[in-house]
């Protein structure tokens, strides 16, 4: 599997999160690491850089997440950590590092009051895009259902209807 950096210094989340990935076949270094996990937001980015990241933190840090992730960070895993969580946003940063889908610059093109509405299906073309449009291969990397993909995709062409 991939071998992990991960910069956290508080030693009960790190011991958690070296077993947790241990168990799922990761290897765990301090030396040419294929993805970084910090603890600091700062951290993070830094180790974005150079290669796919993710950042742990709390419901109280998620602002700090999200900013992060605008410098290049690909997500984030909720403390206290859950059982499959870590394990499950590590295959996902690599997978979106290997089809090129990590954005090495920050996104300033992003407008700051930008709807979820608005930014999912960005990102779901951005992702389509990607794969030439191959929906089954879109809908496996954003880890969602083909039909889902379809039915937002669908959803999308509706007209809206005017409130009266």
């Amino acid at each position: 599997m991939a071998r992990i950096l991960l910069d956290i210094e508080n030693l009960p989340n790190r011991m958690t999160l070296k077993a947790m990935l241990e168990a799922d076949g990761h290897v765990i270094v301090t030396e040419t690491p294929e993805l970084a996990i910090a603890e600091s937001p700062s951290q993070a980015v830094v180790h974005a850089r150079e290669l796919p990241a993710l950042l742990v933190c709390t419901a109280h840090h998620i602002a700090d997440a999200v900013l992060a992730m605008r410098q290049g960070v690909y997500g984030y895993i909720f403390l206290p950590l859950q059982p499959g969580e870590a394990p499950l946003m590590v295959r996902r940063a690599l997978e979106a590092h290997t089809h090129g889908l990590l954005r090495k610059e920050p996104s300033s093109n992003v407008p700051e009051d930008m709807s979820l509405q608005a930014a999912e299906r960005r990102h779901i073309h951005e992702v389509l895009r990607r794969c030439k449009n191959n929906q089954a291969e879109a809908a496996r990397l954003l880890g969602i259902g083909r039909n889902t993909l379809w039915r937002k995709l669908k959803e999308e062409k509706k007209p809206s209807t005017p409130l009266h």
